[in-house]
């Protein structure tokens, strides 16, 4: 579907469509009063994407989803590191709350998603011993799982 849309309109078009789930879980929970304070902000972000995504600049690719190499190892090191913080800051909030004797199965939960995520990245993208990745033999089998 995003394929149809041009580059430059497809992180407007992803924020209008996420300002207007939340506009409309926070109308059904508060009322039409935060319509008048989320949506105006919710067109102000798209129309700054928007003019944003016609510069030339490595954000401006991004946003547009046409990074070079470069930007997307900069892109994973960027996810790595927001993956890391955040595990290490449920990992905090689990100690304190277990510290004060607060309800702590949240923070095992969001202690838990990531141990399972990295373990099933281990396994997806392991090494299989003959020197080629799972991308490598993705490619060389022209899109057929290699048997």
């Amino acid at each position: 579907m995003m394929g149809s849309i041009p580059p430059r309109l497809r992180a407007p078009v992803r924020m209008l469509v996420g300002g207007a789930v939340i506009d409309a879980v926070a109308v059904a929970a508060y009322g039409w009063g935060t319509l008048i304070s989320l949506g105006p902000i919710t067109l102000a972000a798209a129309v700054g994407y928007y003019v944003w995504a016609g510069r030339d600049g490595d954000f401006a690719a991004m946003l547009r989803n046409q990074p070079d190499e470069r930007q997307v190892y900069r892109r994973l090191k960027m996810q790595a590191l927001v993956g890391r913080v955040t595990t290490l800051a449920a990992a905090v909030a689990f100690l304190v709350a277990f510290a004060v004797k607060a309800t702590t199965w949240p923070f095992i939960m969001f202690l838990t998603v990531p141990s399972v995520t990295f373990l099933a990245g281990w396994v997806i993208y392991r090494d299989r011993g003959d020197g080629q990745d799972e991308a490598d033999r993705w490619l060389i089998s022209g899109g057929r799982r290699p048997r």
